[in-house]
């Protein structure tokens, strides 16, 4: 199997001695690394549902209906686009666009058991560290997840 470690890390020449550049350069390393892609890869083979749809299945709750704007926004792009990711999951019996309860303006996005089964499934792969962090000491894990709360953006709503 394929770790982080494994992966060359290249620096821009251009950065010099940046250590923000080795950093991010580090980070980009892991994310991409394709063996912490892996489960997320046997879920597309095995299922035949494209990358983009299981990524959305990450951000929908398994319980409560999601409004497509909503979807939208935790995604990042547009309305129109989310209308297609929602389409390929209504096609494979994962969702379902129902009306909103209050508000008949509205779609609302509800899962299905087979894709609340998938998206637990999706969300476990997502969730789970790559092999590299066995090489963290559980202070050395902290003190990462310490730094990265203090970079990363707060999760949309």
């Amino acid at each position: 199997m394929i770790t982080a470690s494994d992966l060359p890390i290249p620096v821009p020449d251009d950065h010099g001695d940046d250590a923000a550049a080795e950093a991010w350069q580090r980070i980009r390393a892991i994310s991409h690394n394709p063996a912490a892609m892996a489960a997320f890869h046997q879920i597309v083979q095995e299922t035949g549902l494209p990358l983009a749809p299981l990524r959305a299945l990450l951000v929908l709750p398994l319980d409560e209906p999601v409004p497509m704007r909503q979807l939208a926004k935790r995604l990042g792009c547009d309305n129109s686009y989310v209308t297609s990711l929602v389409d390929a999951l209504e096609r494979r019996g994962l969702a379902t666009r129902q009306q909103h309860p209050t508000d008949r303006r509205i779609k609302v996005i509800v899962l299905t058991d087979e894709g609340r089964a998938l998206t637990r499934r999706a969300q476990l792969a997502d969730a789970t560290p790559p092999g590299s962090f066995a090489g963290l000491t559980p202070a050395e894990v902290t003190t990462l997840r310490d730094l990265l709360r203090k970079i990363t953006p707060s999760q949309p709503a």
